[in-house]
């Protein structure tokens, strides 16, 4: 299964995805030990290892024919699954693959126990990726209002890229294509470098315009609000 700590100096997304896994280590290790996690749109399970260093048990979901999942989604994105099943659930760069979003974090909530957690990671400012469609970008105070709107108490957000390494990881993603694959890599490589230069000592807070916002809310008594 993919893991984000086994990249090479070459990959177009080195520096975000290493910086993410980053920010996820914090807020999963900073969680109670529990019993279950779902990983809610599992993909190549990258944070499987990390989530099992909290919960005894792990069950990856996803849409039907992904290699990774032990439950496949139901046509309209719901989880075949009782209610109140898991301690926590991982949604990680999927929210913005939704149609739906609320539909999405009414289901994690659904399956969360009463005071469960809910780890979200989703864009800020991204190109576009369809996976099998790309609907939607979040501001930081758009992404809180439509986690605590879905029925979750904001517990801290993370900023994972601030804006000069938006605009330099953009750069590369409009221009990869055009330099010869030869020196593809190393094009890459120097880019990437340089992103890892402007990152050297990431924010501590959430910033306004950010590459990925990761987000651990907790699961609100009483219904969600109106929507």
């Amino acid at each position: 299964m993919g893991d984000y700590a086994r990249l090479p100096r070459s990959h177009p997304r080195r520096v975000c995805l290493a910086l993410l896994r980053g920010a996820m280590r914090e807020v999963v290790e900073a969680l109670p030990a529990g019993e279950s996690v779902l990983d809610f749109g599992c993909g190549e399970r990258p944070y499987e290892k990390l989530l099992r260093s909290r919960f005894s048990r792990y069950t990856g979901a996803d849409l039907p024919g992904s290699k990774g999942a032990d439950v496949f989604l139901d046509a309209d994105g719901r989880v075949p699954l009782p209610d109140s099943s898991f301690d926590c659930v991982l949604s990680s760069q999927v929210l913005e693959h939704c149609e739906d979003p609320g539909l999405h974090l009414g289901e994690a909530r659904r399956l969360l126990k009463d005071g469960g957690s809910l780890v979200l990671s989703t864009h800020g400012v991204w190109m576009y990726h369809p996976q099998p469609r790309d609907c939607r970008r979040w501001t930081l105070d758009g992404l809180r209002l439509e986690v605590e709107r879905s029925g979750f108490d904001v517990a801290s957000v993370r900023s994972v890229m601030r804006m000069a390494s938006v605009a330099v990881q953009l750069w590369q993603d409009a221009t990869d294509m055009k330099v010869p694959w030869p020196l593809r890599g190393v094009y890459r490589w120097l880019l990437q470098t340089l992103i890892g230069l402007i990152e050297w000592r990431p924010p501590r807070e959430a910033l306004p315009d950010a590459a990925v916002y990761v987000v651990h809310a907790l699961k609100a008594a009483g219904p969600p609000g109106p929507r």
